[in-house]
């Protein structure tokens, strides 16, 4: 494999990099390996210049281009996926931060391993920010398990659940930071909070604060600027071919960074730092136009959605006073009480969550459009419209989240009657609760879990019953019997494979999650902990040996806990993040 480095400014000497036959500015880098991943970054201290770190599939390379000299050379066991140079926490010194397979390991400069994490997933992105306003940064950590996680020195202070793998992560400012799927959706957080977000057809390569607004290369060629807080499109280009890179470097050594893209043709397009309100690097734009353009086409294109609607009124209008002689009901016309509903129920044997959408009188559900992200295996869209001889007033769609998250549902519905041409849609949004997929069972059987977790809190059962009403999805609230009731007891059962699930929660604050699951059996408690402000666990060993003859667990104090039981269903090594 071969690294071209184009050196406009000033050349470099002979050595591993041999100059270009070609091209006087270019050289050549030849590696025995594939090349994974390129980072650069002042990694060595006081010398003022950036060294390019190289990662391989089971390698990484330090290599000063100036000198033309090897910093280090290490193997990396655990696989290379991307390389970053940044400090955070209690590492001060610049680092190459290298994310694998299943972990994240820090190298200073003389090759030296400094910092190792394990991590679940792949990572697949990282930046360094200040997630949490304390002065220090922390390294936020981008997975192909849709989850972004922030690590404080060694311990996860938390974790964003997002719908789809994390391609990239970008730094904006001191509170915000943009993020890519893989599914095409881009947004912004600020502050953890997500900001907004859009979605494209097209796969993200890149993300980059360009000026005032944020660049997005796709996979297809194009890049646009969008406006920092809104997601809104300032300008757009195509590249002649599908892009490959995209990043910022005074390439010019003009002092100010530019927008360089590189194609998979090796084109290189330089942009320099876009304002909006000056446009491209100064250059005579009449932005004010632009807007003004945009708010003319915005208020055009409301009126024609405007005139189609009159026009939909006015031939229902018609066909209701020539159909009232002769008909029962009108062709088209609608009542104007007309009512979408919607609920969730469990479909136990289809092992799925039906969502049931009806009509509050004699009008039929042509169409259902359903939007969810991460529930459809083929999209994000779902459409149901049942042939003309099965029109009906309810209509049922199949929801199955293959992770247990919270999802929203936005609904789209096409209602009329079964010879109408014409058809009002509803819009409704509906949220499917974290565990939306356990269903609540009567409480016959008796806890036979040999697979379980144990814990103490210190909290009112009343709260418990907060917390589970907000998170299941149930088809009465859980009320207690009594004022003086102080135990409480649920049996879910799995809809995904029929597996058993017990909450069972003791007067004396001792809790005891039975599933087999352990990714379940975290995300229970790292909800229950969101949910009660908790930053550890605390266990007392007799309190399971009187009620169970457990064996007893261990937990590690401070904000990360790490649960361990022995014995028969042995729940290991189940890491806690709080």
């Amino acid at each position: 494999m071969m690294i071209i480095i184009h050196h406009p400014h000033g050349g470099i000497v002979s050595g591993r990099a041999q100059q270009s036959q070609a091209h006087g500015e270019v050289s050549e880098l030849n590696l025995s390996q594939a090349i994974i991943t390129l980072a650069a970054g002042p990694l060595k201290p006081d010398t003022g210049r950036d060294m390019l770190l190289i990662g391989s599939p089971t390698q990484i390379l330090a290599y000063d281009v100036h000198d033309n000299t090897d910093l280090f050379f290490k193997e990396a066991p655990d696989g290379v996926n991307v390389i970053i140079a940044g400090n955070f926490g209690k590492y001060t010194e610049m680092l190459a931060i290298v994310g694998g397979n299943s972990s994240v390991q820090a190298i200073n400069w003389e090759g030296n391993e400094v910092f190792w994490n394990v991590v679940s997933g792949k990572v697949s992105s990282m930046i360094t920010f200040d997630f949490d306003k304390d002065g220090e940064n922390e390294l936020l950590i981008g997975c192909d398990d849709s989850f972004i996680r922030v690590l404080k020195n060694n311990q996860f202070i938390t974790e964003i659940s997002e719908t789809g793998p994390i391609l990239c992560l970008s730094p904006i400012n001191e509170v915000r930071f943009a993020y890519g799927l893989a599914n095409g959706t881009i947004g912004i957080y600020e502050e953890g909070i997500r900001l907004w977000r859009v979605k494209s057809k097209q796969n993200v390569l890149a993300l980059q604060w360009s000026g005032e607004t944020l660049a997005c290369c796709w996979s297809n060629g194009r890049v646009d600027w969008r406006e920092g807080t809104t997601g809104r499109v300032l300008r757009r280009i195509q590249m002649r071919a599908n892009a490959a890179a995209m990043l910022l470097a005074d390439y010019r050594c003009v002092g100010a960074p530019d927008l360089v893209c590189v194609s998979d043709r090796g084109e290189v397009l330089g942009y320099p730092p876009y304002q909006e309100k000056t446009g491209f690097n100064a250059i005579s734009k009449n932005v004010s136009s632009g807007e003004e353009h945009m708010a003319i086409t915005e208020l055009f294109n409301k009126k024609q959605a405007l005139l189609v609607e009159l026009q939909h009124y006015e031939a229902n209008a018609a066909s209701s006073s020539v159909s009232l002689e002769s008909l029962e009901k009108p062709l088209s016309a609608m009542p104007t009480n007309t009512r979408l509903q919607v609920a969730l129920v469990h479909a136990l044997d289809e092992g799925c969550i039906q969502l049931a959408i009806s009509t509050n009188n004699d009008t039929i559900v042509r169409v259902a459009l359903v939007l969810a992200e991460g529930i459809f295996e083929t999209g994000e869209t779902f459409a149901r419209h049942p042939a003309p001889s099965h029109l009906r007033p309810l209509l049922h769609v199949p929801l199955r989240p293959p992770r247990d998250v919270p999802v929203d549902i936005h609904i789209k519905a096409l209602v009329g009657y079964p010879d109408s041409e014409q058809f009002h849609i509803f819009e409704l949004t509906k949220q499917l609760p974290r565990f939306s997929m356990y269903q609540l069972a009567p409480n016959t059987l008796a806890n036979q879990g040999n697979h379980y977790v144990t814990f103490r809190i210190t909290e009112r059962v009343q709260r418990i019953c907060i917390w589970l009403n907000q998170n299941f999805l149930l088809d009465e609230e859980f009320e207690l019997e009594t004022e003086e009731t102080k135990d409480l007891h649920a049996h879910f059962i799995c809809l995904r494979d029929q597996s058993h699930l017990y909450l069972d929660f003791w007067a004396d604050g001792s809790v005891k999650f039975s599933t087999h699951d352990i990714r379940l059996a975290g995300d229970l408690i790292q909800s229950l902990a969101v949910y009660l402000n908790l930053t550890d666990l605390q266990y007392s060993p007799a309190d399971v040996r009187r009620k169970e003859d457990a064996p007893a667990a261990h937990t590690s104090p401070g904000p990360r806990s790490t649960l361990y039981h022995a014995g028969e269903g042995l729940l290991s090594g189940l890491s806690i993040d709080l």
